[in-house]
């Protein structure tokens, strides 16, 4: 089925009120990587009037809570109908002077997700490099500026390191450093992770449990799905937002089928 036929449809589903029938006992969770108008080919970014508007489409048809309030209601088995969480991966500077801003004007809860080692860098990792952009990172100023303002930080290892290949005592510093760090920095616990490249295969289950002995209280995955009444805390499911959706709608549409 074509993208825009879809973008119909979803329009069609919304309005009508029908997405909530596929929402019934439901959560999403949704993951961008970068927000600037630079890279409007860049898979992994969305330009700022696309995150604005993806923003408002949450802000109406879902209710936006934090990630702990997710898991706080798995946790309690309460009803999940509609809930959506908003959450960012890797650490680049547009998260803190482009969505922030847009997600503050709608009073929308978000975690940002960092790996720490890029954090005040000028590291260019392969994605970037492959695409000839120069990478820019948040400070640790500006990490700190975010959790003052009330948005929860994450971890996501230090070196954005593939926890599906790599040695065991690499996976161990990786998940336990970043947390250390991270806590370090921020004076405040950290309690979520996300592992990178998000795939099923790209963490072992060994790791996951690493994640779980570090004194995370979840661990998300970035390869699509829905969050359902009895889904493990280190079991999240994510779903990305990229250019490839041609609006908020479609995107609403394809989570509304996978969620059926």
């Amino acid at each position: 089925m074509k993208r825009r036929i879809k973008a119909v449809l979803g329009w069609l589903a919304f309005h009508s009120r029908l997405h909530r029938l596929f929402f019934k006992n439901r959560a999403v969770v949704v993951l961008f990587h970068r927000v600037d108008d630079r890279d409007a080919d860049n898979p992994l970014s969305c330009s700022r009037a696309e995150f604005a508007a993806f923003a408002d489409f949450f802000r109406r048809f879902f209710t936006v809570i934090p990630l702990s309030d997710l898991l706080e209601r798995l946790a309690r088995g309460d009803d999940l109908s509609g809930r959506l969480v908003i959450t960012f991966d890797d650490g680049y500077l547009d998260n803190y002077r482009n969505a922030a801003p847009e997600l503050r004007r709608r009073g929308l809860p978000a975690c940002f997700f960092v790996a720490t080692a890029f954090i005040g860098s000028t590291r260019v990792p392969w994605w970037d490099e492959e695409r000839g952009i120069r990478s820019e990172w948040m400070s640790w100023e500006h990490l700190r500026d975010l959790h003052a303002q009330g948005f929860d930080i994450g971890a996501h290892t230090m070196n954005h390191v593939d926890l599906g290949v790599v040695e065991a005592d690499t996976a161990v510093r990786e998940i336990t450093g970043s947390k250390v760090q991270l806590e370090r920095e921020l004076a405040a616990p950290v309690k979520f992770f996300t592992y990178p490249y998000g795939r099923v295969h790209q963490i072992t289950e060994a790791n996951r449990e690493q994640v779980q002995k570090a004194g995370f209280e979840c661990c998300l995955s970035a390869y699509g799905g829905s969050v359902v009444p009895g889904d493990a805390p280190f079991h999240i499911k994510r779903t990305a937002v990229s250019p490839w959706y041609v609006s908020p709608y479609q995107f609403g549409f394809e989570i509304m089928l996978s969620a059926s």
